[in-house]
């Protein structure tokens, strides 16, 4: 998988997994597993909210995804709330 880039220097797995759970929290997913393709990341876990709790639920996160995954966490870094 390609890795976001900042600064010119490729993204450390704990900056991208650190938005894949947040993705993940966002999604009301639990006991999930990551499975890193060249295409990017597939991501499913247990849905733990709605009708469907309980049932498994995927998603394929491309690397245009994740770009806009950390690109987005960093702009909400240092906003006051």
């Amino acid at each position: 998988m390609y890795r976001p880039q900042r600064a010119g220097k490729p993204l450390s797995y704990s900056e991208i997994l650190r938005v894949v759970g947040a993705y993940a929290d966002r999604a009301f997913l639990a006991k999930v597993r990551v499975l890193e393709t060249d295409e990017g990341l597939i991501l499913q876990g247990e849905l733990t909210r709605g009708d469907r709790t309980g049932e498994l639920e995927t998603y394929q996160l491309t690397t245009e995804d994740i770009d806009t995954l950390v690109w987005d966490a960093f702009a909400l870094r240092g906003t006051k709330i």
